[in-house]
């Protein structure tokens, strides 16, 4: 489990120009670095994705292990490892992430749980010895390869990141690194997908054309995986939509609470029922602080209830983690000072109440 010191008052938060420096050091590992394989882009949104998790964006070291990080990276790579549909009449593929010949471990490894186990990430864990084994070999790929490798450019280690050990199966990010990866969490992930994006077109030219969409298939959300709540999201709500509270007639949106495309990982708690015009309404934004009143002590009411189910289903939940992630994304918008949505076309100004709904 993540851990990080008690002590936030020796670590300060990191200033404008140490976020500066990061950034420049980040970029620097995507423009100079070198890339075999796309291990090192998914290590990276892997480290930015369990900053916001796990870490409090203050300035404190923030310790993970090595299994934590494989697990983001399935996660990641999972819906990559489907074919991909090609134009034409050229049969569907599983698109190449390694430089040279053949396909990268990792996807190796995904291809041989789906053949096994189906193409739900969510049965597979359910079935704790195939998700150990995949969990396991993915665990030893990342200790193997891009962990230690990542921070070299060139000649220069550049280990702003965490210590470069070299051996392990725990790393600790550096004082105000997680802090930098939370707070700079959208551009840095941006700049990744970008560079990942990038390298898949090119290793596979001879299959792609310049139309295909592939920012969609690589990082886009599996709306059709998220039908599975509906049942468990009807009941506890009342068969009402979450944010009008009218009845749901006919059709019903399984809606992200904190937005996909804020964070773009599917924790159970951040899943709501709502009418497929609210949802379209509130579209990316945050949820005012009335729904967000309404989301913790739903979660909070119905917390084993949840549990079970999300346990029964196999999908990864955590209700702290997702209260940090939705105290991280609500912090960005009031430094920003944006705005959030109330109701169809209205939206209204973010206020420091937030915070006192969040810890009650």
């Amino acid at each position: 489990m993540p851990t990080a010191p008690a002590t936030p008052a020796t670590h300060p938060s990191p200033s404008a120009d140490h976020q500066l420096q990061f950034l420049r050091d980040f970029q620097r590992i995507l423009e100079q670095g070198s890339f075999s394989s796309t291990y090192k882009f998914a290590l990276l949104h892997a480290l930015a994705d369990l900053a916001v998790r796990h870490g409090d964006g203050s300035g404190v070291p923030l310790t993970l292990t090595t299994r934590d990080i494989a697990q983001r990276i399935i996660e990641l790579y999972w819906p990559q490892a489907a074919p991909f549909p090609l134009t034409g009449s050229r049969p569907a593929l599983v698109l190449r992430q390694n430089a040279g010949q053949g396909q990268a471990e990792i996807l190796r490894h995904l291809d041989a749980a789906k053949r096994h186990h189906g193409p739900s990430l969510e049965r597979l864990r359910r079935d704790l010895p195939g998700w150990g084994l995949l969990l396991g070999n993915v665990d030893a790929v990342v200790r193997k390869m891009p962990l230690w490798r990542l921070q070299t450019v060139g000649a220069e280690l550049v280990d702003f990141l965490y210590e470069n050990a070299g051996r392990g199966t725990t790393i600790t990010l550096r004082p105000r690194a997680a802090a930098c990866l939370t707070a700079l969490h959208g551009i840095l992930t941006a700049l990744v997908r970008d560079a990942w994006l990038r390298f898949v077109r090119r290793s596979n030219l001879a299959a792609l054309d310049e139309a295909a969409d592939l920012d969609a298939f690589l990082f886009g959300s599996p709306r059709a995986s998220l039908e599975r709540h509906r049942p468990l999201l009807q009941e506890l709500q009342s068969n009402q939509c979450f944010y009008c509270q009218r009845r749901l007639v006919t059709a019903a949106d399984v809606d992200h609470f904190v937005p996909w495309a804020r964070y773009a990982v599917d924790l159970g708690h951040n899943f709501v029922l709502a009418h497929p015009a609210c949802n379209r309404s509130k579209s990316e934004h945050l949820a005012a602080e009335r729904h967000l009143a309404a989301w913790v002590a739903r979660n909070h009411r119905y917390r084993d209830q949840l549990a079970a189910s999300f346990d029964n289903a196999g999908v990864l939940h955590d209700l702290d983690a997702s209260l940090r992630v939705a105290a991280w994304a609500y912090d960005h918008v009031q430094h920003t000072r944006g705005q959030v949505w109330l109701a169809g076309g209205r939206f209204e100004r973010l206020s420091p109440a937030w915070r006192s709904i969040l810890v009650a």
